[in-house]
């Protein structure tokens, strides 16, 4: 069931420097440090959720309560998420998701992975630049979501804090990386965040 989703949605962007790094799950290895994701999640209900997005590589990742680099195809994860139940209305079209018992019906599979992986990649041509990714953040920050919104995903603040010092806007960088801090009872000079930063800086000077 899992090989047959791999086998097809792959095919789909293997065209475009992906590399598959676990089951349902793709990364953009060429391009760095911005690396695009897509991925088939599994969710309640027996089902597997279309939904894509980036992987910044001076964005450390915070889980648990450590920190660690994810500067590799292997080892990205998202800091910006975007779920498609977002940005379609009901009901939710047919590519959205694919149920397990659907999983080896090869047209049931086609169909879904040509339309979800060109509404993605929709998405990912919007990328070119980490002033790209702020962009998008922004958008969303005005969007009303369904199932997470961007409070929701713990990188959030950190990514968009580092994103914004990336391009130059250091004062509201750090007033993102302060809310990340808060939240999450995380010293602000921890040496994580203070190596993020200086690569961050480091970039806008380019």
């Amino acid at each position: 069931m899992e090989d047959k989703i791999d086998e097809v949605v792959g095919a789909e962007l293997s065209s475009l420097g992906f590399e598959r790094t676990r089951p349902r799950h793709w990364v953009e290895a060429i391009r760095t440090p911005i690396r695009s994701i897509f991925e088939f999640q599994a969710i309640k209900g027996g089902a597997y959720s279309a939904r894509w997005g980036f992987s910044l590589d001076f964005v450390p990742l915070r889980r648990a309560n450590d920190f660690q680099w994810k500067r590799t195809p292997k080892t990205a994860k998202f800091d910006l998420c975007i779920d498609p139940l977002d940005q379609h209305k009901m009901p939710l079209p047919d590519w959205f998701f694919i149920r397990r018992h659907e999983a080896n019906d090869p047209i049931r599979l086609t169909a879904a992975a040509q339309e979800s992986t060109r509404f993605a990649k929709l998405d990912f041509s919007r990328v070119s630049s980490i002033f790209d990714i702020v962009t998008i953040f922004r958008e969303r920050a005005t969007m009303q979501f369904r199932r997470f919104s961007l409070e929701n995903y713990i990188q959030t603040d950190l990514a968009w804090g580092l994103s914004l010092i990336a391009i130059g806007d250091v004062p509201e960088g750090e007033r993102h990386l302060e809310l990340f801090c808060t939240r999450f009872s995380i010293d602000r000079n921890d040496r994580f965040l203070q190596q993020a930063e200086a690569t961050a800086k480091s970039i806008a000077s380019f």
